[in-house]
């Protein structure tokens, strides 16, 4: 294929693109508004193209290459290939609801450890993503004094489904002062996975849904309102 046939296939694949918008975390219509591209020096092709989430608004980029034959030498033989990157990514940015409902030290601490686990730094992750449940706690009214295990199990309006697993991610027990006590030599990728992903459910518990049944039930009373005020 030729620059101008990569470049109108992904326009017509590109018209009603559906996936997942990183800023709202909604899977949803992602309108094409721009297209352009570049050659690399080994001949491939980098499409980039700019979407607009249907719901949220939000502009986002992602990025196709097309492959060069390398034993093509008199004209143009390229082989549409695959997404290979995207801005922002999905792995780094927070969802739209976590920022919503989040309290801003929170997630500032929960953002900063994505970052680090999208770019391998794992030690680096879990102890953002400790952070981040350490704020909670104190905004939840926990005791400062006590350990992060410690806090968690005495803060009664956490289920008691969130307190074992956490009882259980050796990492939130004690956390010393110096390097052979602070419990990173521990961690691998797949430990730190599982802190992001308590973290996660810990926020979606914690914030999001009370934000969500906040929202419902003032629209509801808002509803409830005008139906009143329209039958006087």
């Amino acid at each position: 294929m030729t620059t101008a046939e990569v470049n109108k296939a992904i326009e017509d694949q590109c018209k009603d693109f559906i996936g997942i918008c990183p800023h709202c975390g909604a899977k949803a219509h992602l309108e094409m508004i721009h297209n352009d591209y570049h050659l690399a020096r080994n001949g491939d092709q980098y499409n980039y193209i700019t979407f607009r989430c249907k719901p949220c608004k939000k502009l986002s980029v992602r990025v196709f290459r097309s492959t060069e034959n390398p034993y093509s030498t008199d004209k143009q033989l390229l082989t549409p290939d695959k997404w290979v990157a995207e801005f922002p990514a999905t792995d780094t940015t927070p969802s739209e609801a976590f920022i919503e409902s989040v309290p801003e030290d929170v997630i500032a601490d929960y953002t900063e450890g994505i970052i680090c686990l999208a770019n391998g730094a794992d030690k680096a992750a879990v102890s953002m993503f400790r952070r981040a449940i350490q704020n909670a706690m104190l905004n939840l009214g926990a005791d400062v004094k006590k350990d992060l295990i410690d806090q968690i199990k005495g803060v009664g309006s956490l289920t008691k489904d969130i307190r074992d697993w956490a009882q259980n991610i050796r990492i939130f027990g004690n956390w010393g002062a110096h390097p052979q006590d602070d419990n990173l030599k521990e961690i691998d990728h797949d430990l730190a996975l599982e802190v992001k992903d308590f973290v996660d459910q810990f926020i979606n518990y914690v914030y999001v849904m009370p934000n969500k049944v906040a929202a419902a039930r003032d629209k509801n009373a808002k509803k409830v309102k005008a139906e009143d005020e329209g039958e006087e």
